[in-house]
């Protein structure tokens, strides 16, 4: 009995190792059994696990919602597409301001109005223009008086005291009808009229009446709105496509059926480090007065002619940054590739690579298409 406890623990320990010997064996031939039985990876698995493709029912997706079109290949214009808005052209812009100093008694015409070059527009009473008007009356007189002496040199200097106060007035802002007026009415006016430098229309108005002004304050600003700028960016793989002098044709949302044309007049020196785009700007006419600074506008520089397949903007899936359409490659299966496109405008989309003439193509339902690829 006490040699059977002595050899008790080595008996079990045997015994607990053939157990788990027998036990993993037959765990082992298990798997590999049920590995022999599995099913073999079909098609339809594949093109599962790749989430690129979806087999349709055997009659195919609903025709109202889904329309395939068998695509071909198109001349397309080549051409650069610029996003940007219309300014005011700043070499149309001049600031009215005082040359004299004093209170701003009268505006005679505000925003919105379009004003002739010299034209009035509003009246400024000053001391100093009252002044100036009395030195040249006192010229004037003794030129008048020295007339009918014979004294030659204090006549030329009357003259030329009276040429210089002539210059004076015309500095401050007067009019050789101002000057001539007042020759012959010898009277002296309160208030000197601001005039109109260029022909435009009155954009901004800074003071109301009443307020002073002292030299060099501006309080209007007209506008030659003849001629607006276009003011856009494009994007640094086009730069040796854009050219000084080249037309542009622009399009306006807030006009849509109607065409502009512009002339590049500046290209951007250097490239945005962020966007990696330059501006580019140009001059368009603008008789009729439609266009208006701050509209958006797109436009379309064309460079050449190239081939191109051409879908609706509905066959187009976006994921992130990429584009990609849905193709059916046979009969029922439906597959997403992705494509490079460029926005024609008008709702097309032309398709430079990665389709073939002749494809088919989801025009219409490409989401929902896409949506059941997601979905598998």
């Amino acid at each position: 009995m006490d040699k059977l406890k002595k050899f008790l623990p080595v008996i079990v320990t045997l015994f607990l190792g053939t157990a788990i010997g027998w036990f993993a064996g037959n765990r082992g031939q298990r798997e590999v059994i049920e590995e022999e039985d599995s099913p073999p990876i079909t098609k339809k698995a594949v093109e599962k696990m790749v989430r690129d493709s979806i087999r349709a029912p055997e009659d195919g997706f609903n025709p109202d919602f889904v329309k395939v079109t068998r695509i071909t290949l198109t001349d397309i214009p080549d051409a650069v597409l610029i996003s940007g808005k219309l300014a005011t052209d700043a070499e149309r812009v001049h600031l009215v301001s005082s040359r004299v100093a004093g209170r701003l008694d009268r505006i005679l015409f505000f925003e919105g109005v379009k004003v002739a070059r010299g034209q009035a527009i509003a009246e400024l009473f000053s001391p100093d223009w009252i002044s100036v008007q009395n030195e040249y009356l006192l010229a004037r007189n003794a030129v008048r008086a020295l007339r009918a002496t014979s004294q030659k040199d204090l006549i030329e200097e009357a003259k030329f005291t009276e040429q210089s106060v002539i210059s004076r007035m015309k500095v401050l802002g007067a009019l050789d009808g101002d000057i001539a007026h007042l020759d012959k009415t010898g009277k002296v006016s309160t208030h000197l009229r601001l005039r109109a430098p260029i022909a435009g229309t009155i954009v901004r108005r800074a003071m109301d009446p009443g307020a002073f002004l002292n030299v060099g304050d501006d309080f209007m600003t007209i506008a030659d709105t003849s001629k607006v700028w276009f003011i856009g960016n494009f994007y640094e793989k086009d730069y040796a496509k854009v050219k000084l002098g080249q037309t542009l044709r622009l399009r306006v949302p807030a006009l849509p059926e109607k065409d502009f044309q512009g002339t590049v007049n500046y290209i951007g020196t250097t490239v945005d480090p962020d966007t990696h785009v330059l501006p580019v700007r140009c001059t368009v006419d603008n008789p009729g007065g439609e266009l208006r600074p701050e509209l958006f506008a797109t436009a379309q520089l064309i460079t050449g002619v190239q081939k191109a397949i051409v879908v609706p903007k509905s066959a187009i899936i976006s994921i992130r940054e990429d584009s990609f359409v849905i193709i059916e490659a046979e009969t029922n299966l439906f597959r997403r590739i992705p494509v490079t496109t460029k926005t024609l405008g008008d709702g097309r989309i032309a398709v430079t690579s990665g389709l073939s003439d002749g494809e088919r193509v989801v025009t219409e339902g490409a989401t929902l298409v896409n949506e059941a690829i997601i979905r598998g």
